[in-house]
């Protein structure tokens, strides 16, 4: 099961660094570690807000890499569907090629 709590940590972390910043990286592979089963990760996912996807999108293409799965190909495509603004597609594409 994912921790909530440990991923809002993470996010407030990131919140407070530049986007150059090297440290981001840290956070990055935090992130990749906690979502270390599928099935969880797209429930998770689906519960977010548009600002939580926003900041966690960062690490999807290393989840499409990881998982290799069509349920997570199908979760990115919601949310891409349900927060256009994050521009996620790039990652729907990704994600797909991973898994063909």
């Amino acid at each position: 099961m994912i921790d909530g709590q440990n991923i809002s940590s993470i996010i407030e972390k990131m919140k407070k660094l530049h986007i150059n910043d090297p440290a981001i990286y840290k956070y990055w592979d935090q992130l990749i570690l906690e979502f270390n089963d599928v099935n969880d990760t797209i429930c998770f996912l689906d519960g977010c807000t548009e600002e939580e996807i926003g900041w966690l999108s960062s690490v999807f293409d290393d989840l499409a890499y990881k998982f290799q799965s069509k349920g997570y190909t199908e979760c990115l495509k919601r949310l891409d569907e349900k927060y256009p603004d994050n521009v996620l597609s790039n990652l729907v594409e990704l994600a797909e090629s991973c898994i063909d």
